[in-house]
């Protein structure tokens, strides 16, 4: 019973330890690519670029929305949490692993949310643009 139980909690860390992974990738790229004008916690700077974090926008929006704007950037008026915000995002050069891993940290660690973003999925809709 006790090595059952042990390898249980062994398992159940590992799988732990491997999401842990997930996330820590997204964030490098988070802070690499994004920290610049979304800011380290995803608070934005008011006025000039929207917050990720607790975001209704993020939230909202479709993954193929999420992928567009990381790969063809975003231009003009954007409400998020009922604050308009008129900038300019550029595309970002992202692979699709590292693309993967942000979207996946934001939604995770800055969202509440889980890591619904796969690789293949994130290929796909790039290339159904």
């Amino acid at each position: 019973m006790f090595k059952k139980s042990l390898l249980v909690l062994c398992s159940g860390l590992l799988a732990a330890q491997a999401f842990a992974t997930d996330v820590s990738a997204g964030k490098a790229v988070y802070d690499r690519v994004c920290v610049a004008c979304h800011m380290a916690a995803g608070e934005g700077l008011p006025g000039a670029f929207p917050p990720l974090a607790k975001s209704d926008y993020f939230k909202k929006s479709t993954p193929a929305q999420l992928i567009k704007v990381l790969d063809q950037g975003l231009t003009g008026e954007v409400t998020v949490n009922g604050q308009k915000y008129n900038s300019a995002m550029p595309p970002q050069n992202l692979t699709d692993q590292e693309m993967t891993d942000v979207l996946n940290y934001v939604s995770v660690a800055m969202n509440a949310g889980k890591p619904i973003f796969k690789v293949d999925q994130v290929k796909k809709l790039r290339v159904a643009k």
